[in-house]
């Protein structure tokens, strides 16, 4: 069965929650879609293969990466992330708005 759509929200300098995909679907694929309202100068999509299950995993000190596309950027947008990987989150630098970011993972139905 194909994931359900995934909604995270961030406001103002910060990381968002993590979203965990399933990374053992083949192939691999997410859809995301950023969408800034309010002001944010700069933002960035990221994910990590971090084993975000493990016992006492911590975000703040994971291994975060840009996604290819949404990495400092201040307008909606949206990418695809081929990269399977344990957690996509929204990391805002500067700005007091918001991003959502909507992420749909194609999959078996």
């Amino acid at each position: 069965m194909a994931m359900p759509s995934i909604v995270l929200t961030q406001t103002g300098v910060g990381s968002s929650s993590f979203y965990s995909p399933d990374w053992f679907q083949n192939p691999f694929n997410v859809g995301l879609q950023a969408i800034v309202s309010g002001t944010v100068s700069s933002y960035t999509i990221q994910y990590t293969l971090d084993d975000t299950t493990a016992d006492g995993y911590n975000p703040a000190t994971g291994n975060w990466f840009a996604v290819t596309g949404l990495s400092a950027v201040s307008a909606s947008a949206v990418a695809a992330l081929t990269t399977p990987c344990r957690g996509i989150r929204i990391t805002i630098a500067t700005g007091t708005g918001a991003v959502t970011l909507n992420a749909q993972q194609a999959g078996t139905r």
